[in-house]
């Protein structure tokens, strides 16, 4: 099978290249609200947000991220077909802003917009990052009663727009010809992902 491929390099808040309705299926991992090594990009987006970290005000800051990558989903929502499929890598923040430490959970955030706008979830994988770092015990290390557990996993959420996907007669042709091998289909649709590394979030800057 013989395929095209156009890559657009842009702000994915604003993609009117691509038409609405025609996307079957988006894979995704933004910018992670609320991870310092992000906070330039999304002030650089709305000043506010810069001005809510400075004020040590962390749950404004969070919510204004995610007003930012709304803007994201809102365009992903136009753009994909009717039983599209959407695929997003995202993990939660632990950040000590003032004197609160506590977790900023993204992935919530995500979860709501997408069962607000009547996608369907799908089940989610659980993608294992375990960290040898030495600062990887959070807190007061091995004093209670402030000793975290330690955050070693993101999320894959997976959402569908509307009911299963019909095919007609060249598409249940193709999908045949595409067939996952027994083996295969244990391995890859697996829940939790173990032995996958991701790349260093500072490489994708």
């Amino acid at each position: 099978m013989e395929t095209t491929h156009k890559i657009i390099f842009k702000n994915s808040r604003d993609i009117t290249e691509v038409l609405p309705g025609t996307v079957n299926l988006t894979v995704t991992s933004p910018p992670y609200p609320m991870i310092e090594i992000w906070d330039k990009l999304f002030s650089s987006f709305n000043p506010r947000i810069d001005e809510a970290l400075k004020n040590e005000d962390g749950m404004r800051a969070y919510n204004l991220m995610h007003m930012e990558l709304d803007k994201v989903w809102d365009e992903i929502d136009k753009i994909l077909a009717p039983s599209g499929i959407v695929c997003i890598n995202i993990g939660d923040a632990t950040r000590k802003i003032g004197d609160s430490f506590q977790v900023y959970p993204n992935h919530s955030h995500i979860v709501s917009y997408f069962k607000d706008k009547g996608y369907d979830m799908l089940p989610l994988i659980i993608w294992r990052k375990e960290t040898n770092k030495p600062t990887k015990f959070m807190g007061s290390g091995m004093l209670p009663p402030n000793a975290y557990v330690r955050l070693e996993h993101e999320y894959i959420l997976i959402f569908r727009k509307g009911g299963k996907r019909k095919f007609n007669k060249d598409e249940i042709k193709k999908r045949r010809e595409s067939a996952y091998f027994w083996e295969e289909r244990n391995e890859w649709f697996s829940d939790i992902w173990t032995d996958l590394k991701g790349a260093p979030q500072n490489w994708i800057i």
